[in-house]
Parts: structure tokens; sequence; C-alpha cells
């Protein structure tokens, strides 16, 4: 029985004893060369940058650095508020143009009418006239006095009659329907209108329709 007890005994020392080795060299393990933790701390280290790619290594921005960004940022800016002022200014005229056009020929689709009618009416005169006849002379007269007050109205609203006989013949307010050669009339002037013109402010809303002498 005592052999038996001194055995389990001399089993648990030995245990112990590895135990205990186990225990120191886990302790030597952590306990490592300092120079060799040193060196892994280097390398660990953000401030070694040996593998760092060179376009993500950036040097801290200085005050003049982010003062050049900064004017240039302003000067673009500058430069776009500048153009869209401008262009601002010139939709604002174009719209103020384009709006006083409007209003300066608003008449000009009515006065057409008007002019289509008068000619009607002048051409009723001329067909009148050439009848001998006393009580149609006095009625002309009547209707030239209603044609004269056409005319006279529309004067009234900025529209001028065109009547260029014997004036020098000018392609921007007269349309040649003819040519004719006579020494009664100087050349490239007119001989006789067909049919009168109108100008409507500094627009010519219809041509005068011509005769042109020419030698």
């Amino acid at each position: 029985m005592e052999k038996e007890s001194a055995l389990q005994s001399a089993e648990n020392l030995e245990d112990q004893l590895l135990n205990t080795k186990d225990n120191q060299q886990a302790e030597n393990d952590t306990e490592s060369d300092p120079e060799d933790t040193q060196e892994t701390q280097k390398e660990d280290s953000p401030e070694n940058t040996e593998n760092v790619p060179a376009d993500e290594v950036k040097e801290p921005e200085t005050i003049e650095d982010l003062k050049k960004v900064f004017q240039k940022e302003l000067s673009e800016k500058e430069d776009r508020y500048m153009r869209l002022a401008a262009e601002f200014e010139n939709f604002k005229k174009r719209s103020f143009q384009e709006n006083q056009s409007r209003v300066k020929f608003a008449s000009q689709s009515l006065a057409l009418n008007v002019i289509s009618g008068l000619d009607s009416l002048e051409r009723a005169i001329s067909q009148a006239k050439e009848e001998e006849n006393e009580q149609i002379k006095e009625f002309i007269t009547g209707i030239e006095m209603v044609q004269q007050q056409f005319i006279e109205a529309l004067s009234k609203n900025n529209i001028e009659r065109i009547n260029p006989q014997g004036e020098r013949f000018d392609p921007n307010i007269h349309e040649a329907m003819a040519v004719i050669e006579t020494d009664e009339v100087e050349p490239d002037h007119i001989s006789n209108v067909f049919q009168p013109g109108y100008i409507l402010h500094d627009r010519v809303i219809r041509p005068a329709m011509v005769q042109v002498a020419k030698k």
C-alpha cells in the first residue's frame, strides 16, 4: 500500500515539473529579443512608406497652395458669372426689341386688308372716269373723297403711300414690272406707276409696281 502511494506521488511530481517547464517556455517566447520586436514594429509602423505607392503619398498643402486653389476657383466663377450676366442682358435686349417690333407692326395685317379694298375702289374710280356722264362724274367726286379719307386714316397709323411717278427707281421700295425706252423720262426713273406701294413705319409692306424708263 505504501509502495502504491509513493508511485502516485512520483507521477504527480513529474506532471508538475512538465507543466512548470511548459509555462517557462511560453514566457520565454513572449519575452523575445527587443530588437526583433522593434524591427517588427518598424515594419508595421505607418511611417515606413517604402511599400506605399508614390501617388498615394501626399504632402500637406501650404497656405499659399490653398490660396492659389481658391483664387483659381474664384476666377472661374467670376468668368462664368460675367458670361451669364452678358447672355442675360442680350436676352433682355432681344426680348425688348421683339416686343417693340411686335407692337410696332401689329397693324400690318389689317393695313394690307384695307389696302386691298382701297385698290378695288381705285380701279372702280378709274373705270367710271371713262364714262361720259355728268351724274357719274359727281358720283366719282364723292368716291374720290372717300378714297382720300382712307389714305389719311392709313397715314395717321404710320402707313404711308408710295406713288413714285417720275422718281428714280429704288429696288428697295419699287418693283419693276416693265421697262420702256423713252426720252420723256430720265433713264432709270419711273415712267408709270401701275400700283402704289405702302410703308409701315420703316418697313415696306408692299412695294410700288412701276414701269422704268431707259434709253
